[in-house]
């Protein structure tokens, strides 16, 4: 059997075994990140351009690439920024910028329009992932959203790890509280509900 014929059953093999390791956490948040992934590809508006900060390994930013009109990824963190431009060398849908969504929203955002969404999950988490001056930088993601919000057709902001939003410091540092998203949310009239970890807020 031919490696591409193995893709298959191995990606099966790696969603059963994290469902296995889920389901001894009693399912408890997070969920594994394939159940995510899948969350935005229902979300996702048709025809938009889709803005990720944190890409990480790529792997979102892969499935993104595959339903998006376009996807700019931002990464901090040199070596991750390094090993993503060599994964989407040949996907011109997908841009990639090596910088923090502080540095990069109040520029970009003006830039973008009809439909745009946001997976926001560019925060230090450990390990090789970027520390900045802000370990979460969602407030300061949120707030350069609302200023360029009235512009855009349709909007769709998820934030990750909605978990942590409690107020506490947590080991990755401090996170706001929920309620703080929940009034970002309301006051802009956005549509907004939680699901699998991650905050959902939509201008339709």
């Amino acid at each position: 059997m031919s490696l591409q014929k193995w893709a298959l059953p191995l990606e099966k093999l790696r969603h059963c075994a994290a469902l296995l390791k889920w389901q001894t956490r009693r399912f408890a948040a997070p969920s594994p990140d394939f159940i995510k992934r899948a969350v935005l590809l229902r979300l996702s508006l048709p025809d938009s351009t889709w803005v990720e900060t944190g890409t990480y390994h790529g792997d979102t930013t892969t499935m993104l690439a595959s339903v998006a009109k376009h996807v700019i990824s931002l990464e901090p963190e040199p070596r991750l920024f390094a090993a993503a431009q060599r994964r989407f060398a040949n996907t011109p849908n997908v841009k990639l910028l090596n910088t923090t969504s502080e540095a990069a929203f109040p520029t970009m955002l003006p830039q973008l329009d009809g439909k745009v969404c946001f997976w926001l999950d560019g925060h230090f988490s450990g390990g090789v992932t970027f520390k900045g001056p802000n370990d979460t930088p969602i407030l300061q993601e949120l707030a350069a959203i609302e200023v360029q919000l009235p512009r855009w057709q349709q909007v769709l902001v998820l934030v990750d790890d909605v978990r942590l939003f409690n107020g506490d410091v947590h080991s990755y540092g401090p996170y706001p509280p929920l309620r703080m998203l929940v009034e970002w949310a309301e006051r802009l009239k956005l549509a907004w509900h939680i699901e699998h970890d991650i905050f959902v807020a939509v201008k339709r």
